[in-house]
């Protein structure tokens, strides 16, 4: 009788010294719970203690217009490119392409630059686009270098909208409905 009742105690105590271990970094926390398994009381066991994060990829490209002046056809586009990088990237090049309408400033149709990502970070570009007339356009932006001997490469297209507005889809029972085909639309002239 008493082996029954000292087994018995040990199987309630046993998960209890599993929870409380040394070593697991958090003390009180199951270092085998999986994320968003709940205990008793419905509450979530790791939500004090633990965070999600989204991964960060190693090299990073966004592009912002930041300026447009307006002329009466057309005008002229600053964009801003924002490239970051999470490890050291060598021989780090970035090259935009523009429709064969558009210029840069320089007056050509692409243009690359080699930037300094040596020790990673963030860095901003600004860049600017002489657009004839008005409507949508599509900025193709890559930046490629290599990373402990490997090549990484990341791109994006840019939509540019001089004098034309941007078609947003109706919204039907939760879902977003685009037309098949888009025409520009003309903005009124103040």
């Amino acid at each position: 009788m008493h082996r029954r009742w000292h087994c018995c105690c040990l199987l309630l105590l046993l998960p209890l010294a599993t929870r409380s271990s040394p070593g697991t970094g958090n003390p009180g926390m199951n270092p085998h719970a999986k994320a968003g398994v709940h205990n008793e009381a419905g509450r979530d066991a790791s939500s004090a203690t633990r965070q999600t994060s989204e991964p960060q990829l190693p090299l990073g490209v966004t592009a912002e217009t930041s300026s447009l002046q307006k002329n009466a056809r057309g005008g002229v586009a600053t964009i801003l490119l924002k490239i970051s990088a999470a490890l050291p990237i060598e021989e780090a090049v970035v090259s935009a392409r523009t429709p064969s309408r558009l210029v840069f400033a320089d007056g050509s149709t692409a243009r690359t630059w080699k930037v300094d990502l040596t020790t990673g970070g963030s860095l901003s570009l600004p860049v600017e686009v002489i657009v004839p007339e008005d409507g949508k356009y599509s900025i193709s932006i890559e930046v490629a270098g290599r990373t402990e001997g490997k090549a990484i490469r990341r791109a994006l297209s840019h939509k540019l909208y001089v004098g034309v507005k941007e078609k947003k889809g109706k919204n039907k029972d939760g879902a977003t409905e685009y037309p098949a085909i888009e025409a520009p639309q003309e903005v009124p002239q103040s």
